[in-house]
């Protein structure tokens, strides 16, 4: 009985052995991009500067009197017309006083400077250069590029209130593409929003100050797509 245990023991011990053996080992998956050396970055596209308010006045106050008007559902498309215009006329206004501020700067070439330097800190690549738009020279056309665009930047209500609190933000877009194969190696869309919560008052009665947070803003929206790329690179490692 004790032999037959110990054969039994022997053979379940093999058959462990065997399956760990049978398991292949673990490899690393490379990125498409890993050995990518030198990086061309291209701004490029119109960056559009926003106050998005969405005030909800004075669509509130015209919900609460319609109802006593006896034609809520006839006047409502021509108040929901009027709230449209009137915070439309507002936000035009307000643009103007904030945008006054930054008319200077280039988001997308802003954002990519920022990008660049923290991308040549990391030491990944030996070389990487700034360019707006695209090379007109084909044979000074990199194969891989990273195409970075600023479609909207400004100012965002962060939280309703008495009075609205606003944060400077910025939405800015990404792409690393090989030219040879048009194929998209690396993508990424950040949503970035400055850390002052404060009424738009602030920002359109101090313009030093919202200079500063605007420029912060794309600071940090720089920053964070050379350390999503960064991080996408090492993944794989």
């Amino acid at each position: 009985m004790m032999h037959a245990v110990a054969v039994l023991l022997v053979l379940v011990a093999a058959a462990v052995s065997g399956c760990a053996s049978s398991t292949p080992p673990r490899t690393s998956i490379a990125r498409p991009f890993d050995d990518v050396r030198q990086l061309t970055v291209v701004v490029s596209g119109q960056s559009e500067f926003a106050v998005l308010e969405n005030s909800a006045e004075p669509g509130r106050t015209f919900d609460q009197i319609l109802p006593w008007t006896g034609y809520a559902g006839l006047l409502k498309p021509i108040a929901d017309l009027v709230h449209q215009v009137i915070n439309w006329f507002v936000e035009s206004d307000r643009k103007a006083d904030a945008s006054a501020n930054v008319r200077d700067v280039s988001p997308a070439a802003f954002v990519g400077r920022v990008f660049e330097q923290t991308l040549r800190a990391s030491g990944r690549f030996d070389a990487i250069r700034v360019v707006e738009g695209e090379p007109a020279d084909d044979a000074q056309r990199p194969d891989i590029v990273v195409r970075l665009t600023v479609p909207t930047w400004g100012l965002v209500r962060v939280r309703e209130g008495d009075p609205d609190l606003m944060s400077a933000f910025a939405d800015v877009r990404a792409e690393m593409v090989a030219r040879s194969t048009g194929v998209a190696l690396w993508k990424d869309n950040e949503d970035v929003t400055g850390p002052e919560r404060l009424p738009l008052k602030a920002f359109t009665d101090d313009r030093a100050f919202t200079r500063r947070q605007l420029l912060d803003v794309l600071e940090r929206a720089g920053r964070r797509l050379a350390n999503e790329l960064l991080y996408a690179q090492g993944a794989g490692r």
